[in-house]
């Protein structure tokens, strides 16, 4: 966990204005069901969501709308257009992926956000622990980390969400063709946290409101899971509901790292290599208990819940032996 980042208090008894930006991409489209349930308990005062003149009349924006967002078209080229949509917002969640221009936005945002004084930041993190493991050199990583530097460095109360391997998504991402998990190094037996889909929205939620009401309490880092269990762990509990039995080959480190150097180094390799190094290990997280405390505020999404979902098979490359 991070520091502190402000030691004064500030107690708060409005309801935030929160702004979400990206809300159209897979992380997005996954926190928006929980924060507009939010909006509708009067947790939140305002929900605005920014996006780009051509997606304004989208189902998606339109949707958001519906359940009482209020959706508002911006040029994230121009500071002061981003700047206008965010006048009178307290909170800012960005969940922008990547893509062309992306390194941009972020600039621009941030010009922005001190502009219109927003009080709290989000950027986009939601993954791996990748701060605690500087020597992984790849663009999505260090564009996070120059972006939540300069964030912090610009005097804006950041807070990044490290939320582990998403749950719908991650399993699909590793080779398991014919039933055989090919893992680097002892990644079988280290612990990964994942996040299920459902429970990013309600984790980013509580975080807003414990930092919204006393800013002291919040840290700048916080790692959160729905479970965490070993690739062995996962596949024997797939394994239960599908009635296959997975075999776990596992290569050596430094020989699946020389074959990453040499190959265009897919960033699924590296995931491989994360597992293996411990990024996904969050057996010392403690925002669990910080934002869901024994899961008094809500239930978490088990593995085996997905398990009965996918039928034991969520493997893109799996097949019934």
């Amino acid at each position: 966990m991070g520091n502190c980042f402000c030691k004064q208090k500030r107690k708060m008894t409005d309801p935030p204005v929160v702004a979400v930006i990206g809300s159209t991409g897979y992380v997005g489209k996954c926190v928006m069901p929980s924060f507009l349930n939010s909006l509708k308990d009067g947790k939140l005062k305002e929900l605005r969501v920014l996006t780009a003149p051509e997606k304004l009349n989208s189902e998606i924006i339109q949707s958001y709308v519906s359940a009482g967002a209020k959706a508002i078209s911006v040029d994230y080229k121009q500071v002061s257009s981003v700047t206008t949509a965010l006048n009178g917002v307290d909170v800012v969640v960005s969940t922008l992926g990547l893509g062309e221009g992306v390194e941009d936005v972020r600039t621009q945002l941030l010009d922005a956000l001190v502009a219109a004084k927003v009080k709290l930041y989000f950027p986009s993190e939601y993954g791996a622990n990748h701060y605690k493991f500087l020597n992984y050199n790849h663009p999505l990583f260090e564009g996070k980390r120059k972006h939540f530097k300069q964030a912090k460095e610009r005097g804006l109360n950041t807070i990044r969400m490290l939320t582990g391997g998403i749950m719908e998504s991650i399993f699909g991402k590793l080779d398991c063709v014919s039933g055989v998990l090919t893992l680097a190094g002892n990644a079988a037996d280290i612990p990964c946290a994942i996040t299920a889909e459902r429970d990013l929205g309600p984790f980013i939620l509580e975080a807003i409101f414990l930092a919204y009401s006393d800013i002291a309490k919040c840290p700048d880092e916080i790692e959160v899971y729905s479970d965490m269990k070993t690739m062995r762990e996962y596949a024997n509990g797939f394994d239960k509901v599908s009635g296959l039995v997975t075999q776990i080959e596992q290569v050596p480190l430094e020989e699946f790292k020389a074959e990453y150097e040499k190959s265009a180094k897919p960033f699924v390799k590296l995931l491989m290599i994360m597992f293996a190094e411990g990024a996904f290990d969050f057996s010392n997280a403690t925002g669990n208990q910080l934002l869901n405390p024994n899961e008094t505020v809500w239930k978490l999404k088990r593995i085996e819940e997905y398990a009965k979902e996918t039928g034991g098979m969520p493997w893109k490359d799996g097949k019934a032996q």
